[in-house]
């Protein structure tokens, strides 16, 4: 759906003066401006219009919309090939597709929520406790801690000295992050849950912006010798990036959930999972394929190469992903006053 513009014709009358340009002032005799290319009969748009050309500007919903989903999932790389050979019409541009599944991945959220694990802390252990509430918020099923629990007997201290360290180092740059920070950490579970959230998805967008040229760079420096610009790898990672909102979005819709799999998993305690968990992993080993075979459509090289490149990628994306969100869950403690 492109923006439209509606131009109502009207030519200047047999010796009349043109009405100057509104832009460049120059004469403009015709519906656009000779020097500027400015439409000079243009009307203030309706509501209706406006709306149309605000979704056409940042959300792709055109025709073209179902052909770039179908080569999106099931012809990885194609995309992203078709791209740098110039065929471009046919398709949604890459950036404006990653937005658009972006705003839908980030609409899901919000309207359904994620689960984080919850942090415990007390004078002899710290611990990473996973609840998923699942279809009845009022019965929570509870899995108990997921033992990444660290006991001073254990570590001596040295995890609770750790992290009373940090808030004094915290306190002595700003007061209120070290007041913040003392209070999560005397805050009941569900209340760190709340904070947990909030700074996840208050953050979340800027995590993903600026984990999106940091994959570029990856691309760059695994085919170096492929000669290929930044730009082009800016690309690839614009549209596996836009393959991974929409995976993330379809996991969002099913009602199992993925964390509450691999918590019951580690524990273990198989009868808590449901079907719809192991659901769950159809779309996981999907997005395992799928990185090695847009390598190879795009890049080329050996089957088992592009699964070593890809395991390379997928575990340094990983890392970089999982610091980003630390960080945000850190910025959201020190923030919730």
């Amino acid at each position: 759906m492109k923006p439209t513009l509606k131009i109502v014709r009207h030519d200047t009358p047999a010796g009349a003066a043109p009405a100057p340009c509104p832009s460049c002032h120059a004469p403009a005799d015709n519906n656009f401006c000779s020097r500027c290319g400015e439409a000079t009969r243009a009307h203030p748009p309706s509501a209706g219009e406006f709306i149309h050309e605000f979704i056409g500007h940042y959300v792709a919903l055109e025709g073209k919309l179902w052909e770039t989903l179908r080569y999106l999932v099931f012809r990885p790389g194609r995309l992203t090939a078709d791209y740098l050979r110039g065929r471009r019409v046919p398709t949604i541009n890459p950036l404006r597709l990653y937005l658009s599944l972006s705003l839908l991945m980030f609409a899901l959220i919000k309207l359904n929520g994620v689960d984080l694990p919850q942090l415990a802390l007390d004078q002899k252990s710290f611990a990473v406790q996973y609840v998923h509430t699942g279809p009845d918020p009022a019965a929570p099923r509870r899995i108990g801690t997921v033992t990444l629990a660290l006991t001073v007997e254990e570590t001596e201290g040295d995890a609770l000295v750790a992290v009373r360290e940090g808030m004094r180092l915290l306190a002595s740059l700003n007061p209120a992050w070290g007041a913040n920070a003392q209070a999560f950490m005397r805050a009941p579970p569900a209340e760190k849950a709340d904070i947990l959230n909030h700074g996840f998805l208050a953050n979340l967008p800027y995590m993903l912006i600026g984990a999106l040229p940091l994959f570029a760079l990856y691309l760059k420096l695994i085919y170096w010798r492929s000669g290929r610009r930044y730009g082009e790898h800016l690309v690839f990672a614009l549209h596996v990036s836009a393959f991974a909102f929409l995976l993330a979005s379809v996991m969002i819709l099913i009602p199992g959930n993925l964390g509450w799999l691999i918590a019951c998993l580690y524990q273990p305690m198989l009868a808590l999972i449901t079907p719809w968990e192991w659901v769950q992993l159809l779309p996981v080993l999907w997005s395992l394929a799928y990185l090695p075979a847009a390598l190879r459509t795009v890049y080329g090289s050996g089957r088992w190469a592009n699964w070593g490149k890809a395991l390379v990628l997928m575990t340094v994306h990983m890392l970089v992903i999982s610091g980003l969100v630390i960080g945000a869950e850190v910025i959201g403690i020190l923030k919730h006053g």
